[in-house]
């Protein structure tokens, strides 16, 4: 019960982003609101936002007045003078700041308490208008953000989860995937769930790149979609790796093809196509968790309970971290762990030497490493 309680207050705290931005477009179709506020990590969900409430910003006469605190030529002074005075030629002002939590959260970049100040002075006195708040971080309980929950409202852009539930892993419960097979249907592009699962693992996770894809399949005849869609996603080591130690071999060898043709996503946002970099990016993923795997195997065929053995292998991260770690246990039989650990060192031995190490040698892994027989739970 309590972990149906989480579930639930975790939905409401961090919605559907196409339900939020439904729910704006419902709000504006009485008219401009006095505030609006976008924040969450999904650049693509802010801009379609900004887009509602500048169409019905345009469609009300009035002026747009536009601030990009990301822009090297960002002017707060410019910003004061759009929030303070009056439209010039139109009967009210719409004023837009991209990047807002850069000027209004203090110790921020561009922090600005005096147009903090103004954005407040403008909703309380009630002048005509719209401000319109574009935010990557911006904490619930922030003055603007609590102006727009009285009088406007606030937009959550979060990022779409990219990967299907532990649960079910079926690929196409991702809701990414569900979310690009809805786009599909809105964009008149004849896309079942398959098939947008193949569209999100050549493209990944950029929504602007999702929606490009999927303009390439309007009117689409008889052609397949291997034909059409480019490849042009980077993968993630670490899930690469994931992959691979549990067996999950179609996933594992797109993974590794997305890897060594797309690139490497790193930490940071940033992706790196360099090939050696990938292999032992790949590698050091691989053999951490084989490692990890191993100890605790060791300790199950010493006789040690589930518990001991997690506990041998150093595991002691989160929740999730705990449960993805007994689920990648449950792949195969213990007594095949360490056979695995030689395997990775006689690769990273020759990625050390003249040989190279390429894509191939990682599906072979891949191949070598399909769980077989009856698994020991």
């Amino acid at each position: 019960m309590a972990t149906r309680k989480k579930k639930s207050a975790r939905k409401a705290r961090d919605p559907f982003p196409e339900d939020a931005l439904t729910d704006l477009g419902k709000r504006l179709q009485d008219g401009p609101l006095p505030i609006v506020v976008l924040r969450g990590e999904e650049r693509y969900f802010r801009e379609r936002g900004i887009e509602l409430a500048l169409e019905v910003a345009r469609a009300s006469g009035m002026e747009i007045c536009r601030h990009d605190a990301l822009d090297p030529e960002y002017d707060a002074s410019r910003l004061l003078d759009d929030l303070a005075t009056g439209a010039l030629f139109q009967s009210a002002r719409c004023v837009v700041l991209h990047g807002a939590d850069r000027v209004v959260v203090e110790r921020a970049k561009h922090h600005s308490a005096a147009v903090r100040s103004a954005m407040l002075a403008r909703l309380t006195s009630g002048a005509e208008g719209m401000l319109v708040l574009s935010a990557e971080k911006l904490r619930a309980d922030h003055p603007l953000a609590k102006q727009a929950k009285e009088r406007g409202l606030v937009v959550g852009c979060r990022r779409l989860y990219d990967s299907p539930p532990s649960w079910d892993p079926d690929p196409r419960k991702a809701e990414l995937v569900q979310w690009c097979a809805a786009r599909a249907k809105v964009m008149s592009v004849p896309l079942d769930l398959s098939e947008a699962a193949y569209v999100v693992a050549a493209t990944g996770n950029d929504l602007d790149a999702l929606e490009d894809q999927l303009a390439r399949l309007v009117g689409r005849g008889r052609e397949g979609i291997a034909e059409l869609v480019s490849w042009d996603a980077s993968a993630s080591p670490w899930e690469v790796a994931e992959q691979l130690v549990c067996g999950d071999l179609k996933r594992a060898v797109v993974g590794i093809e997305t890897l060594f043709s797309g690139g490497a996503s790193q930490r940071d946002g940033s992706r790196t196509i360099d090939a050696p970099a990938i292999v032992a990016q790949l590698s050091t993923a691989i053999s951490s968790k084989l490692r990890e795997a191993a100890r605790a195997a060791d300790a199950v065929l010493a006789g040690e309970s589930p518990a001991r053995a997690q506990a041998a292998a150093g595991i002691k991260g989160p929740p999730a971290a705990q449960a993805a770690f007994r689920r990648r246990m449950s792949c195969r039989p213990p007594e095949q762990w360490r056979s695995m650990v030689e395997q990775l060192g006689d690769l990273e031995r020759r990625s050390r030497s003249s040989v190279r190490v390429d894509a191939t040698d990682f599906v072979h892994l891949a191949m070598a490493w399909r769980p077989r027989g009856n698994i020991r739970r």
